[in-house]
């Protein structure tokens, strides 16, 4: 059987615990955001049996190379099974997670009749808000187990200023607060000195984000929400 090691850094142990309904995780490049999305979606279900979780990316491709390998590189093959064809994997306690996409609206349509106790977007930016909050509406269930959203991306991308709005604009993060409907919300800022980890195993990743472009420079390494494409004040900066 294979054995999991894995030493989970204070912000990713912090977006596991999170109880609000709505929580982001999001920010520099290398946060360590899918892995902590692939290890709490797994705690999640063996903690509570016959529980379903929806993993979503923008296209099935992304989600393949992405956090659907990191799922069967970390977990135990003793006791989850992925079958392939319905993109579905099952738990040994009868704990379900779908692994789906949502490339335009119709994709949608295939999701109309589901529930979920937990919906995960990995690469939220990559969708729209419309994509987001109709998905809202399958969490639910009577089981009495806990119901949320729980999203993880980087800056940038076609949901960019929507994303920034509704997470990180409201409140400085790690701060709760209440949005639309009443709902709970959170933002977690992942920068890239938060994984010793990575740091340690490849010392030379931050230098390869030191030679982007400034813009992506900003996204990807400062984790720096205040990024306009095509807008006039390119050098905004929250604190000035």
């Amino acid at each position: 059987m294979r054995s999991i090691i894995w030493k989970p850094f204070p912000k990713q142990i912090d977006f596991m615990k999170r109880p609000e309904y709505e929580v982001l995780y999001g920010g520099a490049a290398g946060g360590g955001k899918s892995h902590v999305q692939v290890m709490d979606t797994m705690i999640f279900a063996l903690k509570y049996p016959k529980s379903k979780q929806l993993v979503l990316r923008r296209t099935f491709t992304e989600l393949d190379k992405s956090i659907i390998r990191t799922v069967m590189n970390l977990y135990p093959h003793k006791i989850f099974k992925f079958n392939s064809s319905t993109h579905t994997g099952v738990f040994i306690n009868g704990s379900l997670v779908d692994f789906g996409y949502i490339a335009t609206d119709n994709d949608l349509n295939r999701y109309q009749s589901a529930e979920y106790d937990v919906i995960r977007f990995d690469e939220l930016t990559h969708f729209t808000e419309h994509q987001y909050t109709y998905m809202l509406s399958r969490v639910r269930g009577s089981n009495g187990y806990p119901k949320q959203i729980k999203s993880s991306t980087n800056p940038g991308s076609v949901g960019h200023q929507w994303v920034k709005r509704r997470f990180v604009d409201p409140a400085p993060w790690g701060n709760v607060f209440i949005g639309e409907g009443g709902l709970s919300k959170v933002f977690i800022q992942a920068l890239l000195q938060d994984n010793p980890f990575l740091e340690k195993s490849d010392p030379t990743y931050r230098d390869r984000l030191e030679a982007l472009s400034e813009r992506d420079k900003k996204a990807l390494l400062y984790g720096d929400w205040n990024i306009f494409e095509g807008q006039y004040f390119d050098e905004f900066k929250e604190s000035v």
